[in-house]
Formats: structure tokens, C-alpha cells, sequence
């Protein structure tokens, strides 16, 4: 409306002067270089890999907080405690002592944690009166920096739910969250949550390439995820209801001459609904049913339907089991991984072709490989692996790796590909305790 207004020849140049001063109020500077003004209510985050990274987006964030008269807040966490925040930024900036009216710091225990444990609408109700508090005082609002380096995995899925409803919350209060991440404390999962539970994103490394190209694929599968989400039910219903009414076609005398072509529509619709399901599986976030269970007993309930599907293209596998610890997993997810990666590199031999699946224990980690005798993944290829939609086959839909991938980092499993002309080998290496145990 009031831009409207601002390109309307009936509006008075009083009028417009009287709504640019609104709207320039309503903009914040952000103080960081490759960020724009901020409007209030902005909640967002930040990933960074070092200390020296974090202080890089720390100092000109709040200086333009305190140069815009706002409240700033810092809620500290890991080798910072409020006392050397304050030296670290007092040698950053030298005038500090100035803005020390306008600088709160605090550790997560002194607000996240004050009540002995997270009470998630007991703070957002703190950032509501801390809000009122400040602009009783005269200032402009509240600005806010929080390092969420303090959370472990007690606290990782309150804290996670809280932050994809705080924003909401906030939309309407003068405040500006800036949430701190450490990248590489992260899993995919994590950093899914994340990013979208926030306005937008950014991140900040001295490796800012790796980073930033780490966090736009990370960007892309949250994307499609939402994607999935979405649309994913809604063509799967009308496909259902095409596939009742060609079984009744099927049944009828008058359609035996068209049986052939029947059965092909009934398989196209089958795999279309096959696309659908690893677009749901990228998308959500299902309930595990965690339990102690051996790889070994998975790889051998499923081992027949594998060698089934070598058998048809005249190729073999071979499970040599070795002696592993149980890990605490669900057995769908597993089952899943193996399908992926083992018709994966049935796919990638020639006839007479051999894959071979064991499991070993490397030290406190279980090893499961997948090793085929293929003829290796092209660089360009092997660039994006993971990324959805890359893939060589001429039918496939580039998911099935970005979900196994999504699966085995929410056990924080690590994969370590190589690949020649002879063949390419995955290794998959299961910490003993995981983020499911």
C-alpha cells in the first residue's frame, strides 16, 4: 500500500516524504558488506567455520547496532565467555566502552537454559518483554547475535522446533536474530533444518568457496525437498485412480486383445509412482524404529532380492561378513542405503560383472563396502555426486544417492568414494554410538 501510495501522482510530496522516513525506520543496516538493510522482525543465520569467522560477522553487525541506536545482544557459547566476548571485541573496536549501555552479553544457561532446561514458550515470551523493555529505554529495538555452539544433542530437537516457530513469533517485534552455526558441527539434516526454519541464510568461511558451495547444495536439496512435499501427493492420487480403472479394463473380455499394452501403462504407472516415492523420501522426516541390530542380518534378509535382480542381467554378488558390533539403526533406513547403492552398481557393469558387499570393524566404526567392477564414474560426474537429479542412467532420477546420503548423516556416517577404470568402491563407516543411540 505504501508503495503504492509513493508512485501515486495523488499522493502529496508531504505524504510521501512522511512514508519514505516509515519505511527507511522499518529497514535496519546490517552492518555485514554482503548484506542488504534488514527489516524488523528478520530472523536469520549464519554458518561459520571459524572463530576468526564468526568475530568477521560479529563486529560489523553490531557496531551497526549500536550506531543505529539499538539494543544489541550477545549470547555467547563455546571458549567465549561473556568477560573475554567483551575483550575480544573491546580490541576489535576500540571505541566500545562508548556502546557499553547498548551491549548485553549472556551465555545460553543465562537465557536458554535459566529455568534448568529449555522452555520454549517461556523464550519467546523473554524476547517479547525484552523488546518492550528496550524501546521503553529509547532505543530503536533489539538486536540480536546468538551462538548456538552451546547445544548438544539433548537439546538439538527442542532447540530445532523452536527456531522454525521463533520466526513467526518475532515477525512483528522489532528485533533482528542473527543465529551462529559452526558448519562443521553440522549434519545435512541439521543444516536442512536450519536453513529452513530461517528467513534466509549466509555463510562465512576463509574457505568461503568450499563453503558456500556446500551450503547452496545443501540449499538445492531443501528445495526439492519442499518441492516433493508439495506436489508429490497430488499426482500420485490421479495416478492411483488411473491404475484402478486400467485393472478393471484388464479384467473385461472386449480389452484381452489389448492385454499387452494394458500391462505396459500398469508398468509406466509403477514407475512413475517409484519417482514419487524417493521424492517423498527426500522430503520427509520419517519416525525411526531404532534397535541394536548387526548390518550383517540386514544385508542377508535382503540378499536374495538383490542376487534376484543380478541374475536377470547375467551378473553375480558376493557378501563377505565380517565380525561387526550391533549399531543402534533402523532397519528400513539401512535396507534402503544398501538397494540404492548395490543396484547402483549393478547398473554400472557389463555382463559377468561382480559386486561385492562386506562389513568390517575399522577400530570404534563398522564398515560397510559396496564395490563394483564397472567402469568407474566420470570427474564431472563424480563433482556432483549427491546432488539430486545427477545421474548417468538413462531412466533414473538422480535421487537415489542425495537420499541415502540424507539417511547415513543422521546416523553421522561418514562415505569415502574411489573410483577407476576398474570399478568404484563406497565406504561407509558407522560410528559405533550415533546421534540415534
Amino acid at each position: 500500500m505504501a508503495e503504492k501510495c509513493l508512485e501515486s501522482s495523488d499522493c502529496t510530496p508531504k505524504t510521501k516524504a512522511q512514508i519514505r522516513a516509515a519505511l527507511l525506520n522499518l529497514h535496519r543496516k546490517s552492518g555485514i558488506p554482503y548484506l542488504q538493510d534488514l527489516p524488523w522482525g528478520t530472523h536469520l543465520c549464519a554458518f561459520y567455520e571459524t572463530e576468526d569467522d564468526l568475530l568477521e560477522i560479529a563486529v560489523p553487525y553490531l557496531r551497526a547496532g549500536f550506531e543505529s541506536n539499538e539494543y544489541c545482544m550477545w549470547i555467547t557459547a563455546g571458549s567465549h565467555t561473556p568477560y573475554t566476548a567483551a575483550n575480544t571485541l573491546r580490541n576489535l573496536m576500540p571505541d566500545l566502552d562508548s556502546y557499553l549501555p547498548q551491549l548485553e552479553i549472556l551465555t545460553a544457561d543465562d537465557w536458554y537454559l535459566k529455568q534448568g532446561g529449555f522452555q520454549e514458550e517461556e523464550i519467546i515470551a523473554g524476547w517479547q518483554e525484552k523488546v518492550e523493555m528496550v524501546l521503553a529505554e529509547g532505543y530503536e529495538g533489539l538486536r540480536l547475535f546468538s551462538n548456538a555452539a552451546w547445544l548438544t544433542k539433548k537439546y538439538w530437537k527442542k532447540f530445532s522446533d523452536y527456531e522454525a516457530r521463533v520466526g513467526e513469533k518475532i515477525g512483528s517485534l522489532k528485533i533482528i536474530a542473527l543465529c551462529l552455526y559452526q558448519l562443521s558441527c553440522c549434519s545435512i539434516p541439521q543444516i536442512l533444518d536450519i536453513v529452513s526454519s530461517h528467513h534466509f541464510s549466509f555463510a562465512k568461511s576463509n574457505y568461503t568457496g568450499q563453503c558456500t558451495d556446500n551450503l547452496a547444495k545443501y540449499e538445492r536439496i531443501n528445495l526439492v525437498a519442499k518441492m516433493s512435499a508439495s506436489i508429490a501427493h497430488e499426482i500420485r492420487n490421479p495416478l492411483t485412480t488411473v491404475k484402478g480403472f486400467i485393472q478393471l479394463l484388464q479384467k473385461k473380455d472386449e480389452f484381452t486383445a489389448y492385454q499387452d499394452i494394458l500391462a505396459v501403462m500398469i508398468d509406466e504407472i509403477e514407475r512413475a509412482n517409484d519417482i514419487i516415492s524417493e521424492y517423498l523420501s527426500l522430503a520427509r522426516e520419517k519416525s525411526k524404529d531404532i534397535r541394536r541390530q548387526s548390518l550383517n542380518d540386514i544385508i542377508r534378509a535382503i540378499l536374495p532380492l538383490l542376487q534376484a535382480d543380478a541374475l536377470k542381467e547375467d551378473k553375480d554378488i558376493a557378501f563377505i561378513a565380517g565380525e561387526i558390533v550391533p549399531l543402534p539403526v533402523d532397519s528400513k533406513d539401512i535396507r534402503q542405503v544398501i538397494l540404492n547403492l548395490a543396484r547402483n552398481g549393478l547398473e554400472a557393469m557389463s555382463k559377468g560383472g561382480v559386486l561385492t558387499i562386506s562389513t568390517y570393524m575399522d577400530n570404534d566404526n563398522v564398515v560397510l563396502i559396496v564395490q563394483d567392477s564397472g567402469s568407474g564414474i566420470p570427474a564431472e560426474v563424480l563433482e556432483k555426486l549427491g546432488e539430486p537429479f545427477v545421474t548417468t542412467k538413462e531412466h533414473g532420477t538422480g535421487l537415489g544417492l542425495p537420499v541415502s546420503l540424507k539417511i547415513l548423516e543422521s546416523y553421522q556416517a561418514t562415505v569415502k568414494i574411489k573410483t577407476s577404470a576398474a570399478g568404484t568402491t563406497l565406504a561407509i563407516h558407522f560410528p559405533r554410538e550415533n546421534m540415534q543411540s
